[in-house]
């Protein structure tokens, strides 16, 4: 049997099929291939479980990761790097994390615009953290988190919550609380007026 006769027509929004020849090309593909295998990938997700809306997040999340060079390490490893440089050097390594998270908080205002449209991949990035639970929500100008298994020492939650904080501020909100515990980590911040 030949390929041709393989084919079947489905119908699609015309902007959908205008976007599929434009990238088609771009790509230097034929239609048929391009659309052949971003159905045959959606399908096997969505029969994975996944939503179309959580296959579109995911990629998100892994575009965000890539392009912030994230280095998956094990939470028990990280957790001891940061106890060891913690005692050679607690205010190094404080600033160095609040240097990261001033370093996202750019990447959020360039990418996302700001905290609330950022906020909406904390159900992939609950996954991606060594925590047991991870909530966090901004919304009308308030934002909390509360973290729970976020480090398995004090030092691992006191550099977090620097991170935290410093993000925030650069966000322009003003933190309203902070508690940390080993394990523990509670923010609340409102935009700052």
């Amino acid at each position: 049997m030949s390929q041709r006769k393989d084919r079947v027509n489905i119908a699609v929004a015309k902007e959908v099929a205008d976007a599929l020849a434009a990238t088609a090309e771009e790509l230097g593909m034929t239609q048929y291939a391009l659309a052949n295998q971003l159905l045959g990938t959606g399908l096997e997700l969505v029969r994975q479980g996944y939503s179309a809306g959580q296959i579109r997040d995911i990629a998100l999340f892994y575009r965000v990761i890539t392009e912030l060079e994230t280095v998956p390490v094990p939470g028990r490893l990280l957790d001891r790097m940061v106890v060891e440089m913690y005692k050679a050097n607690p205010d190094a390594v404080g600033k160095a994390w609040c240097e990261a998270g001033r370093m996202l908080a750019s990447y959020i205002k360039a990418f996302f615009g700001g905290l609330e449209n950022a906020v909406k991949l904390a159900p992939y990035i609950t996954k991606a953290v060594p925590a047991r639970r991870f909530e966090v929500r901004a919304e009308g100008g308030e934002f909390s988190l509360d973290a729970v298994g976020v480090g398995y020492s004090l030092e691992s939650v006191e550099v977090t919550a620097a991170a935290v904080r410093c993000l925030l501020e650069e966000l322009g909100y003003e933190i309203k609380e902070l508690a940390t515990a080993p394990g523990i980590l509670r923010v609340r911040a409102a935009v700052h007026r």
